[in-house]
């Protein structure tokens, strides 16, 4: 089927237009040059570039492209140290790395205020030295006690030997006189007795007092030991070489990244230390494309900062349930990135082609230049002043190119089809 139109050849900057024969001159004729001119000077003549339609032979790739998120695949999380609430329940920010700057391990990347520890240790630090100083009261209250117990002793013993040598001279006397130095003897000997049982007891009863005493300077010690350990840990260094990153603020809304003056509490996240040389993507597929991936499917992952820029990867993940996001349901995908290179970072946006199919020598054309209609898929081959409206069997398609067979060769030039419908509608 052949149908008059106006070609328009494009040699560098040049333009020629050849227009069919007489029968279809004048303003119709005109003002389809016009369209058509227009139309074509819009699609194929961009600054400093002519884009060419022809049937392509090679590798046919089948692929889907979704959009993700670059992560680590492994990072360290700086949390607010979990310390007793003596010291307090908020810390303030004092000192941050600066966000996004490469850290080594050790080095100091967190400070928090450490006012309200310190003080702790003061008070605590100050009935430390009160205890011990009761401590030491009690070893000499405790030695100047079985001292003079002793000294008891020693008289008790004299008055006992006295009353006991008294007790033998008293037997020539009458029995009265014997009674009563029989009597005092007794009594010399229940006080000898007495305290001797104090001699044995006391020291027991005075050291448990004492150990208490001395758990109490222990404890505190330990609280003391504690607290400094703790005032350590109000200096944070990175485990790890990597990227330093800060977490949000979860107090604000929407939260923002954390920042010097903000309050953090224990166990909260401060900050990432994501390992940048080994990098995954975060990403999705729609539910209706989810039969055509798995795990193990080569990606191609390119940065939307450098798109010429391609790297290998491979999905690792697929989630099981879907998620509703913009009104569709996906599923969530993760795809690890073979290379490893610096310019990949953290929360960068790329864009995901899932190779789900390759074929060899394979005929295809660009999806612009395949006309479907009725069932059928036709091509408009470029041949002399017209383009030849042409008949091909339509195969699977990518988002660039569509597999085609039939009366053909590789290297013939194409029309877009909607130059063709546009001119026929004028």
């Amino acid at each position: 089927m052949r149908l008059p139109w106006p070609i328009l050849s494009l040699t560098s900057r040049k333009i020629r237009i050849m227009v069919p024969s007489s029968k279809y001159s004048g303003m119709k004729t005109q003002n389809r040059i016009l369209i058509f001119c227009l139309l074509l000077l819009s699609t194929a003549c961009g600054p400093d570039r002519t884009e060419e339609f022809t049937v392509m032979k090679g590798d046919f790739r089948q692929t889907i492209t979704e959009t993700g998120e670059l992560e680590a695949i492994s990072a360290a999380a700086l949390v607010m140290p979990r310390i007793s609430y003596e010291y307090g329940y908020e810390f303030t920010l004092i000192g941050l790395a600066e966000n996004g700057k490469m850290v080594k391990q050790g080095d100091t990347v967190i400070r928090l205020d450490p006012a309200s520890i310190e003080k702790f240790i003061i008070t605590k630090t100050e009935s430390l030295e009160s205890e011990k100083a009761a401590e030491k009261k009690q070893r000499v209250q405790l030695e100047n006690t079985l001292q003079e117990l002793r000294a008891q002793l020693r008289a008790e013993q004299a008055t006992f030997d006295l009353r006991k040598l008294e007790l033998e001279r008293s037997k020539y006397e009458p029995e009265n006189k014997r009674k009563i130095k029989e009597l005092e003897f007794n009594q010399a000997t229940i006080r000898m007795n007495k305290l001797n049982r104090q001699i044995d007891r006391k020291p027991k009863i005075d050291n448990y007092d004492f150990r208490i005493q001395q758990i109490k300077v222990q404890q505190i010690e330990a609280v003391v030991a504690s607290a400094r350990e703790s005032l350590r840990s109000m200096v944070i260094t990175s485990p790890r070489d990597g990227l330093f990153q800060l977490g949000d603020n979860q107090q604000e809304w929407p939260p923002k990244l954390l920042k010097i003056g903000d309050r953090t509490w224990s166990g909260s996240l401060i900050a990432r230390i994501p390992d940048v040389k080994h990098m995954k993507v975060r990403t999705f597929v729609n539910e209706t494309d989810i039969t055509r991936i798995s795990r193990g499917l080569k990606v191609i992952v390119r940065l939307d900062a450098l798109p010429d820029l391609a790297f290998h990867g491979v999905i690792t993940d697929i989630s099981r349930i879907s998620t509703l996001r913009e009104k569709q349901m996906v599923f969530r995908v993760v795809v690890e990135i073979e290379e490893s290179d610096l310019r990949l970072k953290p929360g960068m946006t790329v864009s995901c082609e899932y190779i789900c199919s390759e074929i060899p020598d394979a005929l295809f054309v660009p999806n612009n230049c395949l006309l479907r209609e009725e069932g059928k898929a036709y091509i408009f081959l470029k041949k002399g002043a017209m383009p030849i409206k042409t008949e091909v069997r339509a195969g699977v398609s990518n988002n660039h190119h569509t597999l085609i067979s039939g009366d053909f060769k590789p290297g013939q030039e194409l029309v877009p089809f909607e130059l063709v419908i546009t001119e026929k509608k004028s």
